[in-house]
Order: structure tokens, then C-alpha cells, then sequence
């Protein structure tokens, strides 16, 4: 025994609390949760991707809505814009002077047998200004209109 012994070192073992500590190893990780992760990320990418053409489409299509809205409103303005014109002709021949005498004949009216123009008075200078306050009517003015139109009714 003392020759075998010397030819092989004893080894001595040591309780499994006296273990030194390896800090730097680690467990390996489970090779079926890295494949679900990298799934589930290629997944979450593809549903983003997705997400975001929808997302664009969507835009293009309010897009097309809303200049097809501004054609039809540009159309809309322009012939309002042309009948508004048409309606100021319209106004203009009619309130010509012409047009009024015709309109006016129409409704049995006359000619004047003479014409005569009434002159107002000059305005004031500007050094004199008229009271603020207008004149208060006379008691009578009253009764004097009243009695002017009740005979031409």
C-alpha cells in the first residue's frame, strides 16, 4: 500500500459545503425560451410593420377624399361665382333708368308735365356748429301730422 500510495496523490474529499464558489460560471440558457423570444419578437415586428402600411393606406385614402372634397368645392365656388355675376347684369338692366320707365308706364304712371329741381341750402361753415341738442317740438305738431295723414291715406 505505501508503494501505491506514493504512485497515485490522495485526493481528499471535501464536504459539498466547502465547495469553493465559482462566480464566473454560469447555467446555460434553455435554447426553447431564446427560439419563443426571437419568435415573438419577429412576430411583434411583423404585426408593426403591418400596422404601420394599414396605418399609411389609410392616409393616402383621406388624402384622395379630401382632394376629391376640394374639387367639388372649387366647382361649387366657381359657379357661384358665375351666377353671382349674372345676377348683378341682372340688376344693373333692370334698375337702368330705361328699364324703370318702361316698368313704370306699365303700371299706368305718366310723365311729368314739367320737371323742377329743388337747390338745398349751402352746408354751415365749419367755425359755427349747431347745438347738440335738437329744438323741442311744438304741442301741436303732433296733432298737425296726425291730422295730415289721416286726410291722405
Amino acid at each position: 500500500m505505501g508503494a501505491a500510495a506514493g504512485a497515485f496523490p490522495s485526493r481528499r474529499l471535501q464536504p459539498p459545503d466547502t465547495v469553493p464558489a465559482r462566480d464566473h460560471l454560469r447555467v446555460a440558457p434553455d435554447a426553447r425560451r431564446r427560439r419563443l423570444r426571437a419568435r415573438l419578437l419577429m412576430v411583434g415586428i411583423a404585426f408593426l410593420t403591418v400596422a404601420s402600411l394599414f396605418t399609411l393606406v389609410g392616409f393616402r385614402v383621406v388624402g384622395a377624399q379630401s382632394a376629391f372634397t376640394l374639387d367639388r368645392l372649387t366647382k361649387q365656388r366657381t359657379n357661384e361665382q358665375l351666377r353671382y355675376e349674372r345676377l348683378r347684369e341682372d340688376v344693373a338692366r333692370r334698375s337702368s333708368p330705361a328699364a324703370i320707365i318702361s316698368a313704370a308706364r306699365g303700371l299706368g304712371m305718366v310723365d311729368a308735365p314739367r320737371q323742377e329741381f329743388i337747390w338745398a341750402p349751402k352746408a354751415a361753415s365749419q367755425g359755427t356748429t349747431p347745438s347738440a341738442t335738437p329744438a323741442p317740438l311744438a304741442p301741436t305738431s303732433y296733432e298737425n301730422a296726425k291730422q295730415a295723414l289721416d286726410q291722405n291715406p
